[in-house]
């Protein structure tokens, strides 16, 4: 792998400050007129004479974003295909005069970034790759000025392009992962039947929502509901037509939201003996009259006027259509940093028609209001007030009322603004094996004594039944594998294991813990899923990071030994970081982030991929960005195997390790400093420098 290039880069004035490092642009008063309050009526383009900003001048100086207040900008772009299969990784570097121009399809000259590209991906093999946000529509070219000609002198053309090189609005490294084998395509026809059977399973709906963008323009979306979800006040479809969309929806983007769309659902329990038996996917035969019904109920039939957008539901084994229509507006205050209140309005959706309850819903269930907030005023009880008997009269955030206003969500309720008395639980592994539970308040739950708060509350737990850790072997997965499928959140000790502390010690411990969990849930339903995220292993992940040029910290806690106590961490916690190549040891005041999966720690990793390669790039405009090669390479061992060995001879703390291209090293965590253990050419070596291991 090549390493940081020699010499220095390419540079021109940013085009955005024309090297000033700053820019001067219009205030964001201006937009709104002279006037405090800000409504949808007409005003004059024309500054807040009373702005906090600009101060009534129109005009304000920002600091260059795209340079960094560094007036200049780098006239290089490197791009870069790795295959996560077999670590190889090809890169190109395109500066000035290295890539012809070609005539764009839209007049004028541009340089062709997609052949280069197909080019890197064919070098390692990867027979489908997508950036690391995740997006395969890689930018297909870096436009030229207008002014660039073929005729001109050869000096003047490598000036233009170094313009706009540096004025690419692209990341200036762009990273492609790829995978040797590509997946099969998506029929949309089988996909909606997959999604048809499965929102059988689960007993929820399944929503394909088209939403008007403009006059003639749908946008679909593709969701899954409890049934009495309101209709989302946004739209969020990114696709054109059905088909389109059906091709790029998952699962978890499915599920996504359930929770926050199902807020005042009505909750119910399940009966799943009501729900249709899964058969042949019978509803994707009517994938075309599903998609012409619902573009036909985007329009009024009796005055022929465009509605916001039009439903298909998927319920009990049949499909229910109805147009969407505005009810209504809601309104909010929002206070500008101009001093300004934008009032900001919403229309309200609704159904135009409501199919029938399906067959799977039982009795419903009871609540009690909320006593720690008001939906009216939007005061809700102060978090100082979580436990304690009194008020904290110096608390900060109420200043000793015990209430408080703002953003944050209700403590007890988490603004759902109902206490639910029974919860139903769901989980699944997405493919054919589901598990439908009840739990209901009341129900004969001996609650034995476990352990005791240090402030004297007592902590109980509840019977197999209660606790999701009991069904995790049921559905093949061990109990920290289960997630929840709204967020992808670990599923928390407590609710695994069924521990509760009573706060109040004359409230039923099973009817507490209930509500409890219940909290924000849509329709009082808890979805979990019991998968593992689909992500590279360990050894692939270190392989892929050290051929980018970049490093890999592994931590991993044992607390194995606090097995069966409710007051401390129980099992293995994992930390996965890919880095730029800072040394790991210069700053360990921050504190790992506790997952309970090694799979899990690794998927949070690849989630900040792309905010580690912006830093990998040098700040410095005259640094050339490196340009990272390396050829196929061998699997390394598991390193799990060894890591948890590592683990269980520091138990209770901290323990990272190190990955670079050369070698790694080991440190413990005490006290936010790093510990030096060893360092070797690698993982076993660094073992057998701490004496746990042989040879």
């Amino acid at each position: 792998m090549s390493g940081p290039m020699t010499g220095r880069a390419v540079v021109a004035a940013c085009p955005s400050c024309d090297g000033l490092t700053f820019t001067l642009s219009a205030c964001a008063c201006v937009g709104y007129g002279n006037r405090v309050l800000i409504t949808d009526d007409p005003a004059p383009r024309e500054p807040y004479q009373e702005c906090r900003v600009c101060h009534g001048v129109g005009r304000v100086a920002k600091a260059c974003q795209r340079c960094g207040q560094r007036g200049q900008r780098r006239a290089q772009l490197v791009l870069t295909v790795a295959n996560v299969d077999t670590g190889a990784v090809a890169s190109v570097n395109v500066e000035p005069g290295t890539v012809p121009p070609r005539p764009a399809p839209d007049g004028g000259w541009h340089l062709p970034l997609a052949p280069l590209i197909d080019e890197l991906a064919a070098t390692v093999g990867a027979a489908t790759w997508s950036d690391a946000y995740g997006r395969s529509d890689a930018e297909s070219a870096v436009r030229l000025p207008r002014e660039w000609s073929p005729e001109l002198p050869h000096d003047e053309r490598l000036a233009l392009e170094t313009r706009a090189l540096a004025g690419h609005p692209g990341e200036s490294w762009q990273v492609f992962l790829g995978r040797s084998v590509a997946p099969q395509p998506i029929d949309p026809e089988q996909r909606l039947g997959q999604l048809c059977a499965l929102a059988d399973r689960l007993c929820l709906d399944l929503v394909l929502e088209a939403r008007r963008l403009h006059h003639d323009d749908l946008l679909w979306d593709i969701r899954f509901d409890v049934p009495g979800a309101a209709v989302p006040a946004s739209r969020r479809g990114t696709a054109y037509g059905l088909a389109e969309a059906l091709g790029a929806v998952t699962v978890p983007y499915a599920i996504s939201g359930i929770s926050a769309r199902g807020m005042t659902a009505p909750a119910r329990y399940l009966v799943p003996s009501g729900a249709p038996a899964p058969g042949p996917a019978q509803p994707a035969r009517d994938l075309d009259q599903v998609e012409r019904r619902v573009v036909a109920d985007c329009t009024d039939l009796r005055t022929g006027e465009p509605l916001p957008g039009a439903c298909a539901i998927w319920r009990d084994g049949h499909w229910w259509y109805s147009s969407l229509r505005a009810t209504g507006q809601t309104e909010r205050l929002i206070e500008r940093d101009t001093g300004q209140t934008v009032r900001r309005r919403t229309d309200v959706l609704r159904r135009g028609w409501e199919p029938p309850d399906p067959g799977w819903l039982g009795a419903p269930i009871a609540h009690t209001p909320c006593p720690d907030c008001d939906p009216d005023s939007g005061l809700r009880a102060c978090v100082c007030t979580i436990g304690a008997p009194t008020v904290d009269p110096d608390c900060a955030r109420c200043g000793g009322t015990g209430l408080r206003a703002g953003a944050m969500a209700c403590h007890t309720c988490l603004d759902s603004h109902r206490l639910y008395q029974a919860l139903v639980v769901t989980i699944t592994d997405l493919d054919h094996r589901v598990v439908h539970l009840n739990w209901r308040a009341g129900d004969a739950a001996p609650a034995p004594l476990v352990a005791t708060q240090p402030g004297g509350k007592p902590v109980v737990q509840l019977p197999d039944q209660f606790r999701l850790s009991s069904y995790a072997g049921t559905l093949g997965v061990r109990p920290e594998d289960l997630t929840e499928a709204d967020g992808g959140w670990s599923v928390d000790q407590d609710l695994r294991e069924g521990y509760v502390t009573l706060h109040v010690t004359d409230v039923d411990p099973l009817t507490q813990h209930l509500a409890h969990a219940g909290r924000g849930r849509p329709g009082a339903r808890l979805i979990v899923l019991a998968t593992p995220p689909e992500v590279p292993s360990l050894a692939q992940v270190i392989r892929l990071a050290l051929g980018l040029g970049l490093t890999v910290d592994v931590s991993v806690r044992d607390d194995r030994h606090h097995a069966d106590d409710p007051l401390r961490v129980q099992g293995l916690s994992w930390h996965v970081e890919i880095t730029a190549a800072a040394p790991v040891w210069a700053a360990a005041e921050v504190a790992p982030s506790s997952r309970p999966t090694l799979a899990g720690a690794i998927a949070f990793a690849l989630d900040y991929l792309a905010s580690v390669l912006a830093e990998a790039v040098p700040d410095e405009p005259a640094q050339p960005i490196a340009v990272p090669r390396a050829p196929a390479a061998d699997p390394i061992a598991d390193p799990e195997p060894m890591l948890r060995r590592l683990g269980a001879h520091q138990p209770g703390q901290w323990v990272t390790v190190h990955f670079w291209a050369t070698g790694c090293r080991i440190d413990l965590r005490e006290q936010g400093t790093l510990r030096h253990l060893a360092t070797a050419a690698d993982l076993t070596g660094g073992l057998a420098a701490l004496g746990l291991v042989t040879g």
